[in-house]
């Protein structure tokens, strides 16, 4: 029973064996590389438009979408008649730190709609390992305690005010 199982084996093993293909890497042929590529396109020259996203759409609902829109148009507004900023040393209220890039978005998100009314904005910052959710632009410390008290009027029972970075309007000179 043993020869059997032997010379049965040897068998599939000779048949697997000769069935097998010989393959050949196309890159390692001589020429056939700057035979099958073109490498002289140059991105550069090409005349295209830039892109430019306007929002996300809810697919849902039509008239979601065209509430986003109309939230992002009235946010781009308010962006252009900020301008011109530039960055300062200052405070933000943190009120989110997590491992999580979902809970991180999430949370932004509904600081977002929480903290609009006030015109604070929200920002994501990555500090490995953590995300972290922080609100504000403020240039003095007693603004940051302005906008901690309104975080913590929200339900952040464990907001705190860091110093970070700032957008702030540009002062005329």
């Amino acid at each position: 029973m043993k020869i059997f199982l032997v010379v049965l084996f040897s068998v599939i093993l000779a048949a697997g064996c000769a069935s097998s293909k010989k393959t050949v890497d196309e890159g390692t042929q001589s020429g056939a590389s700057s035979a099958l590529y073109d490498e002289s396109f140059d991105p550069l020259s090409l005349n295209d438009d830039d892109i430019v996203i306007k929002g996300k759409a809810d697919k849902a609902s039509p008239a979601a979408g065209r509430k986003d829109a109309e939230k992002v148009s009235e946010k781009t507004t308010a962006v252009a008649s900020s301008l011109p900023l530039q960055e300062a040393d200052g405070y933000r209220v943190q009120i989110l730190a997590t491992k999580s890039y979902e809970a991180a978005t999430v949370a932004q998100q509904t600081a977002e709609e929480q903290f609009a009314p006030l015109n604070y904005k929200t920002y994501i910052s990555f500090e490995a390992p953590q995300y972290k959710v922080r609100v504000g632009d403020a240039l003095t410390r007693s603004e940051a305690e302005e906008i901690r008290a309104a975080a913590r009027d929200f339900g952040y029972r464990g907001a705190f005010i860091v110093r970070s970075k700032v957008m702030v309007q540009k002062r005329q000179q």
